[in-house]
């Protein structure tokens, strides 16, 4: 290849293979969110990689358009770009925005409706990313996946590099034009290694970082500098083979990249890498140029932007409820494609055409909807998510100010116990004669504040709890064995009475419950835990008996019973869904009771391995006998009357809370694990 002093190309001309990479990226991202498991498997873990294809080809137009403006009229036009951008992005947002607030009303409680309300703010204003980090904890999560518009995030990245790059490109192209892409490749490599970096100690604020996927886009800008100064020939080796490799690299990523694969990272440059090699090398005369330009491929691509921008409010919707299953969720991913031909043809494209709508009319339409998208958040915001709209039996577990009393966690001063940095663990009440310590995941996290309230403050108490991380001595969960280890250090400092409690069920099934019965395969999500029950057994039996050798009593409690759904959001669904009157029919059957027969298969496995544990210095507490075969023969119930046990799927509401708590305490008494100071 020979640099040139002027572009090749006047003209920019249509690229079908773009196109073609867009329907790839955004199916991806779709299949993705779907989280479907088919022959035992969900085949999209890696689907996430498409809003990363989706950088790579913003940062190929954004400087294919710059450097062709400069060079061929040699000045910019920010006035321009940002019209268009504006025409591209804003008008579907809009529509989008407008057809899901009588859903959100519908479906969301008050904390989370007022989080939508501040969440559609972030997203017309093009700052998703950041709102989403401070709300979020990991994106991809169950939680996360009933966010509306977390998917915006990403329009928030590029938007930021929309406002940056065109400056420094101007700035590189008239001062330092020699070296424009040598500052190109500078940045690059920075933005790749802090991402790097980030990983290591903020994972989920990388994800969410413009500098950390600048070198994403950068790789873009770098294959439309290549294209535009140099030459190069397409009859040549690399042009029949290397974009080959690069739909292959794009594959493997889909199909082998998951939840545990840090991203963005060195990792990410697999899919990043398979991108350019298709930019750089692919066209309508090779194989796989003619495959991404194949009509197929580019309607999908056309209408990419709708179905992305449609398919995430729709699947979180949906899941508000109780899962959908494989088939229903073919459906949704139909809806979302009709609903965005149809945007396509009437929302897209009539405002991408200046002939169509005017610059006045489209500013004029512009201030109208922001105006009334603002007042709409606004107000929202301002009456605390409308608590008035709410069903009188969930008034009952929502805090004065409308949120959800759902993980009312211990707190430190302004801060949780749960989640803490284990350097970081609550200690209350130190150096009192009786000493407590409570261990485990989220269940116990729950459990934590209303187990400490019956204590009374007459111990001392300390809170080691983390989000799927049971306690099991030199075994791996979302917490490594040092972490492990360093729980047991702090057990250890002197004898205490320990509680362990874990959502243990989930990770000898290694699948989540499922009150129909197909219960989802969770083995992509923690492959790491895969094959090794066995391991899990011994170690858990290990850490137990290592517990009572160092002297310490310990409390054993064993799994509460599992709803399947959303016990708070399934109930305003059947408040808007039916009749007033029949609303407390619904509630005394599924799917807000489960058998007492699927709660028994569910934890055979747990009991088993618990029931095997036997000292003098350990006592056992069962849950499921204060939900399950008592209000209602043979079976486990989410609530009773007005009182409602459970805060979503599976963590115990304050209500339910207070009563395993209590529960623990009057075994902890009776045993005489506590004395009196």
């Amino acid at each position: 290849m020979n640099q040139v002093n002027q572009v090749n190309s006047p003209k920019l001309s249509y690229r079908a293979e773009i196109d073609g990479l867009r329907a790839i990226a955004v199916v991806s991202v779709i299949l993705y969110h779907a989280q479907m498991v088919l022959f035992g498997r969900d085949w999209f873990e890696g689907g996430f990689i498409g809003v990363d294809i989706f950088f790579v080809i913003s940062g190929y137009l954004i400087t294919r358009i710059i450097l062709s403006e400069l060079e061929l009229k040699g000045s910019f036009s920010f006035l321009n770009f940002y019209e268009r951008r504006a025409r591209r992005i804003l008008p579907m947002l809009f529509v989008v925005i407008f057809v899901s607030v009588p859903y959100a009303w519908q479906k969301l409680l008050t904390s989370d409706f007022v989080e939508y309300a501040e969440s559609i703010l972030a997203s017309i204003f093009f700052g998703s990313n950041f709102f989403f980090y401070f709300s979020t904890t990991e994106y991809g999560a169950d939680s996360a996946l009933l966010k509306p518009f977390l998917h915006t995030w990403s329009l928030g990245v590029e938007e930021q590099f929309y406002l940056v790059f065109p400056i420094l490109a101007i700035v590189a192209f008239r001062y330092f034009r020699k070296h424009f892409l040598t500052i190109l490749v500078g940045l690059s490599l920075l933005s790749l290694q802090f991402a790097e970096l980030m990983e290591v100690r903020n994972s989920d604020l990388n994800f969410y970082l413009p500098f950390s996927r600048f070198w994403e886009l950068a790789v873009g800008s770098m294959l439309a500098f290549r294209e535009l100064y140099y030459k190069s020939s397409n009859e040549n080796f690399a042009s029949k083979s290397l974009s080959m490799l690069g739909l292959y690299l794009i594959a493997y990523s889909i199909l082998f990249f998951d939840g545990e694969t840090p991203h963005p990272s060195f990792h990410t440059l697999i899919p990043i890498i398979g991108v350019a090699l298709i930019i750089g090398f692919a066209s309508k005369d090779e194989l796989v140029g003619k495959l991404l330009g194949s009509k197929p491929f580019v309607w999908v691509g056309l209408i990419s932007y709708s179905a992305y921008l449609w398919h995430f409010p729709i699947f979180a919707f949906s899941r508000m409820g109780e899962e959908p299953t494989n088939y229903e969720k073919f459906e949704l991913i139909g809806v979302a494609f009709s609903l965005s031909i149809f945007s396509y043809f009437f929302i897209e494209k009539p405002f991408r055409k200046n002939t169509i709508i005017s610059q006045k009319s489209f500013m004029a339409i512009s201030v109208v909807a922001v105006f009334i998208t603002v007042t709409l958040a606004v107000l929202t915001i301002n009456k605390e998510g409308f608590v008035n709209r709410m069903p009188p039996i969930l008034l009952s577990i929502l805090d004065k100010d409308g949120s959800l009393k759902k993980f009312q966690t211990l707190k430190k001063g302004d801060k949780s116990c749960f989640n803490r940095r284990i350097d970081k663990h609550c200690v209350f009440g130190k150096g009192l004669k009786s000493r407590v310590v409570v261990v485990g995941d989220s269940h116990m996290g729950a459990l934590s504040s209303q187990f400490f309230s019956h204590l009374k403050y007459k111990v001392e108490y300390v809170e080691l709890t983390k989000g799927g991380c049971p306690f099991v001595v030199d075994y791996s969960f979302r917490c490594g064995k040092q972490e492990q280890l360093k729980r047991l250090e702090i057990i250890n400092e002197r004898p205490s009475t320990v509680v362990l409690f874990s959502r243990f069920p989930q990770w000898l099934n290694n699948k989540s419950f499922s009150i129909k019965g197909d219960h989802k395969d969770l083995s992509l999500k923690i492959p790491k835990y895969k094959h090794n029950r066995k391991v899990l057994f011994s170690n858990f039996k290990a850490t137990v008996d290592l517990l009572i050798e160092n002297g310490h009593n310990v409390v054993l409690v064993y799994p509460t019973s599992e709803v399947g759904l959303s016990v708070p959001r399934r109930i305003l669904s059947y408040f808007y869904e039916t009749n007033a009157e029949e609303v407390e029919r619904y509630y005394s059957v599924n799917p807000l009771s489960n058998s007492y027969k699927s709660y028994t298969q569910w934890s055979s496995d747990t009991f088993a391995l618990f029931d095997e544990v036997k000292h003098k210095n350990l006592i056992k507490v069962y849950p499921h006998r204060l939900f399950c075969d008592t209000f209602v023969v043979d079976r486990c119930v989410s609530k009773f009357g007005d009182e409602i046990f459970f805060s979503d799927q599976t963590h115990l509401s304050v209500v339910g809370a207070n009563l395993v708590a209590d529960q623990i305490f009057k075994s902890i008494s009776d045993a005489d694990f506590i004395q009196a100071n």
